[in-house]
């Protein structure tokens, strides 16, 4: 129920009051003039007060009028615009009462449009009346106009008067007048629904019958056959006393004009059991039909049944037909027995009324089933070297399930996703090419003179439309398909909801076979087979279809599959392997089981072919080097990297996130590609696992000579025997120039399909969810095997060293020796050597001022005759203040540097180069060599 609201009622305007104040104030303020002047005028001024008050007291009076009548007249237009809006409610409801219930002389009109049996239910207009409306109008109603419009709203006049057949319905007047008027209610009755959703009328009228005057009713196709799902029941009597128990609504008609209704059992109304539209008044507005018209009528719809293959012969259909009891097609081509007609078995045959076909309905029409006992049709009797089946759901797989266990299904394609799309493309195609090739190779123009060398490919796809919209590059692959499948062997099964403004001409002009299950609309029926047939079919019996087979059009029941039945073909085929146009996807993990037993060591995974359909095994020599492996994390890329290295069968320097190893590795690799004789050494495997967060850890100095460094190594490691795979999270930052030097990249997981398309790879292999060892490489999909356990150990591997070990620096000199130190913690260094027993007359530090008696910094410059081992200690700026004492000992003695970095280094060797980087924690400092070679070292006790 809808309910309006009357508009609020203005305020009453406060009346005008009487200001004291202003009558006073100029009687005071005269008075007082008078007094200080004595002159008779001042007391002229007394009378402004009464004179003003007056006044203003007849102005707001006459202001409180003005806003009464304007509160008023827009009261009025508030009230008129409610009024409008009631009108324009009273009319929207008539139209929707009389779309539900047209009355008898839109039926009589509706017998070629579009809207015969597009009726919901079984209803009937009884007449024009006044029903409730259903609206109220709340709120505040006094006056008369106000009242007229509270129960203008609540009233419909002029509205179809609703009431439902199948409840009864009694028509009592002259035997003339009461038969026209029946005859109005069951043309409409038969003009909204079709034959099947309802059945033959239970009409009592002795004496009619016995005259005929109802026997046009039997050529009715609602009366062929057996009853519908609804049964109205109506009579015709003499009087309505006469009317017996069981009349929902009895109907008395006095004139043609004029008829009053009754309704028992409840509240007098019109609706589908709610009082919303209630009946007010009992008298209606009949509407007549001749016997003449409802002839005609029924002539009219005896013509368009027969067109669109209604009546009997949708009566004679059973409501299910089961798989088993249909014969097996057989025979060369791909028959199907597919359910049952009126005249018998359903048959199609792809290669007789195709080559291709269209499927149409609606979601609960019966759609998947008909496309799964159409497959299992095709199959019974053939073996996989005849008929090879690939399955192609968009709804996510359920409706194909049960023919997986076909060995003619060759694939069951669900919900391509990511790169899916395009190697199915890739696949599709290639069957194509390879067909040609080899009918070709055969010397025969088409699959049927190829004897049976090629079995046809049919290739279901349910929800085509979901599948275009997805992926429109779809569309001129099945266009070609169309085109070129009948040669080739190739048969189209397309389903979808609606295929209009779907399929392309060009594709539907190849698909002469067109099934349609109930659609939504006629332009929709029409579009698929020609007729409306489709869209009158009943939605309460899924698996009617009508059939269209070069434009002529049969009803059909489609059979039911079970499970059981689809075991049974199982069962009774042969258990071939027939070659599959679509392989499965590469596997998320795998391992050397899954290679052949030929596969060698340099084998390191899949790679997926779509377009030759097949899989190669994906090699690795250490000559492709050098080679970037790029991947977010934990998508595989240290476990691609060992599998590199051990395929390669060098010895390998693998670096992980060690500074120092990589520092020394990446260095050892540079000085060889300058040696020349490098090239007569065993070949030398280099693998940088991180090498961005390796750079990174490193330091912007150090970075950027690694970063050169291992660029001398991509650049020029080949020609020494060095072959490097590195592998980093992106090419970015300092190693982009570095990184670039790669021969090829090896593209792992991304963290999105921006840097997935950076990095060169295509943007259709992206995969979000592509699994660890998974990536694309020389513009493939491939799959590297799993790391063994040699792998993840390295137990296997031949590593080879990446540099020479720590120097050991004793804190306690031999007798006669001298150790120079450098730290910018002395008083440390000394606690320790003393702690490990060095005498204080063996110390010199430099950082305290000299005492009498003790050794002196020059004496150590002839430590032959020093009577002990001496440790000559200070910080960076004791040293630097006696430059010419560290530059003689520098020249004789090793130096060492702990706790300093590497400036202080560069500051007092007076050296460029830097020293080895030193990770932090270690202990370890430099040893400086008297030729300048710096290397680290580790200071020990004794």
């Amino acid at each position: 129920m809808t309910a309006l609201s009357l508009p609020p009622r203005p305020p009453e305007p406060r009346p005008p009051r009487m200001s004291w104040a202003a009558f006073i104030t100029p009687v005071v303020m005269a008075g007082a003039l008078w007094l200080m002047t004595r002159s008779p005028y001042a007391l002229a001024f007394a009378a402004l007060g009464p004179i003003g008050a007056v006044i203003s007291l007849l102005e707001g009076r006459r202001g409180g009028g003005r806003e009464r009548r304007a509160a008023a007249a827009e009261r009025a237009a508030e009230l008129e615009r409610l009024r409008a809006g009631v009108e324009l409610a009273h009319e929207r409801l008539r139209r929707a009462l009389r779309r539900r219930a047209p009355g008898a002389a839109a039926a009589l009109a509706s017998m070629e449009g579009p809207a015969l049996w597009k009726g919901d239910e079984a209803v009937v207009a009884l007449g024009v009346g006044t029903v409730a409306s259903g609206l109220t109008v709340t709120g505040d109603a006094r006056e008369p106009d106000e009242l007229a419009l509270c129960h203008l709203a609540e009233r419909l006049d002029g509205a179809p008067v609703v009431a439902f057949p199948e409840q009864g319905i009694a028509v009592c007047g002259p035997d003339v007048l009461a038969r026209a008027y029946l005859r109005g209610l069951l043309v409409q009755l038969f003009a909204a629904l079709p034959p099947g959703r309802l059945g033959p009328p239970e009409l009592i009228d002795a004496a009619g019958h016995a005259r005929g005057e109802w026997d046009w009713l039997e050529a009715l196709p609602h009366c062929s056959g057996a009853g519908g799902a609804v049964v109205p029941r109506f009579g015709v009597f003499a009087q309505a006393r006469l009317v017996p128990p069981g009349y929902r609504v009895v109907v008395s008609l006095g004139s043609p004009v004029a008829a009053a209704v009754e309704v028992f059992g409840g509240e007098n109304r019109a609706g589908s059991g709610s009082a919303e539209h209630a009946l007010l008044e009992a008298s209606v507005a009949p509407e007549l039909v001749s016997r003449a018209e409802a002839e005609r009528f029924v002539a009219a719809l005896v013509a368009r049944a027969a067109g669109l293959g209604l009546g009997a012969g949708t009566r004679a259909l059973p409501a299910e037909v089961a798989f088993g009891d249909l014969p097996a097609a057989g025979g060369p081509r791909l028959g199907a027995s597919i359910g049952r007609t009126q005249h018998g078995i359903a048959e199609v045959d792809l290669v007789a009324d195709g080559p291709h076909a269209v499927v149409a309905g609606v979601t609960g029409s019966g759609k998947s089933e008909l496309l799964v006992t159409w497959v299992a049709g095709m199959v019974s009797g053939r073996s996989s070297a005849e008929i090879v089946v690939l399955l192609v759901d968009f709804k996510g797989g359920a409706a194909f399930r049960p023919l997986a266990a076909l060995p003619h299904v060759v694939g069951v394609i669900t919900d391509l996703q990511h790169g899916e799309a395009a190697r199915a493309l890739s696949s599709l195609s290639a069957e194509l090419r390879r067909r040609e090739a080899e009918l070709a190779r055969l010397g025969v123009r088409d699959v049927a003179e190829a004897r049976g060398a090629l079995p046809r490919l049919v290739i279901v796809v349910d929800e085509f439309a979901a599948m275009i919209d997805a992926f429109p590059d779809f569309g001129p692959l099945f266009t070609d398909i169309a085109a070129r499948g009948r040669a080739l062997g190739i048969h189209l099964i397309l389903a979808t909801q609606r295929p209009a403004g779907v399929m392309r001409d060009a594709l539907v002009a190849n698909c002469p076979l067109r099934l349609s299950l109930r659609v939504q609309s006629d332009s929709d029926s029409r579009w698929v087979v020609g007729t409306d047939a489709a869209s009158r079919l009943s939605a309460s019996n899924p698996g009617r279809c009508i059939m269209s087979i070069d434009g002529a059009a049969t009803e059909v029941q489609i059979a039911r599959t079970t499970a059981a039945d689809l075991a049974e073909l199982a069962a009774a085929s042969a258990h071939s392997s027939p070659r599959r146009p679509w392989l499965d996807p590469l596997p998320a993990v795998l391992t050397r089981a899954d290679l052949p037993a030929d596969a060698g060591r340099q084998v390191v995974g899949l790679a997926d072919l779509p377009d030759q359909q097949q899989r190669a095994m994906l090699t690795f020599r250490a000559e492709e080097a050098p080679l970037l492996v790029l991947g977010a994390a934990r998508s595989g890329k240290s476990s691609v990297l060992r599998l590199l290295a051990d395929a390669s069968g060098l010895d390998s320097v693998v670096v992980g996130a060690d500074r120092e190893h990589a520092w020394d590795a990446v260095e050892a690799a540079a000085e060889r590609c300058e040696d020349p004789d490098a090239a007569d050494s065993p070949g030398l495997l280099l693998a940088i696992d991180d090498a961005d967060a390796v750079c990174a850890r490193l330091g912007d100095e150090y970075a950027a000579a690694w970063s050169e460094r291992l660029a001398r190594v991509l650049r020029d490691g080949p020609a020494a025997g060095v072959y490097a795979v590195v592998a980093a999270q992106r090419q970015a930052g300092p190693m982009r120039s570095t990184l670039a030097l790669a021969r090829e990249t090896v593209l792992l997981r991304q963290p999105n399909r921006q840097e997935h398309v950076l990095a060169g790879a295509p943007a259709e292999l992206w995969d979000e969810g592509m699994p660890a060892g998974g990536g694309v490489w020389r513009g493939r999909r491939v799959q590297f095997l799993a790391p063994g356990p040699h792998l993840e150990t390295l137990d296997g591997v031949r590593i080879a060293s990446a540099g020479e070990p720590p120097a050991r620096v004793t804190l306690v000199p031999a007798r006669g020796s001298a150790t120079i130190l450098v730290s910018r913690s002395p008083a440390r260094v000394l606690s320790r050597a003393r702690a490990a027993g060095l005498p204080a007359e063996a110390v010199v530090d430099l950082t305290q001022p000299p005492v009498a008696g003790t050794l002196v910094p020059e004496a150590v410059l002839a430590d032959a005759r020093l009577p002990t081992g001496v440790l000559l200690v200070g910080d960076p700026d004791a040293w630097l203040g006696r430059w010419s004492l560290f530059a003689a000992l520098k020249a004789r003695h090793p130096i060492v540097f702990s706790g300093c970095d590497a400036a202080d280094v560069r500051a007092l060797t007076r050296s460029r180069a830097l020293p080895p980087p030193l990770s932090p924690g270690s202990g370890a400092g430099w040893l400086v060599s008297a030729d300048g070679r710096m290397r680290r070292c580790v200071l020990e006790a004794a």
